[in-house]
């Protein structure tokens, strides 16, 4: 489990009290199918999403050529994903390490 702090007041001078934490919760391997229906599945054509968010790496990142995303479900509702960098490879064939 990742905790990540957000800040849920307005004011850069806030007090330490008034942060929420921000938990961000590994999705299982077993759990991956049933991510993008959970959260897309009301999108008409979310089956495409997976592919455009990686053709968009592809596209940003010069040296991505695919590899394993992590995926998190976050306590406010919401998720994150992104790249494994111990998976990611490179078009040079360079397997990144963190």
């Amino acid at each position: 489990m990742k905790t990540l702090s957000q800040n849920t007041t307005s004011s850069a001078c806030a007090p330490e009290t008034d942060l929420q934490k921000l938990v961000a919760t590994p999705v299982p391997d077993e759990r991956r199918i049933s991510f993008w229906p959970q959260h897309f599945g009301l999108i008409p054509q979310w089956v495409t999403l997976e592919p455009r968010i990686f053709g968009w790496m592809d596209r940003l990142c010069e040296d991505y050529c695919g590899g394993i995303w992590n995926l998190y479900t976050l306590n406010n509702g919401g998720h994150l994903w992104h790249p494994n960098r111990m998976t990611m490879m490179t078009k040079h064939g360079y397997c990144s390490m963190p």
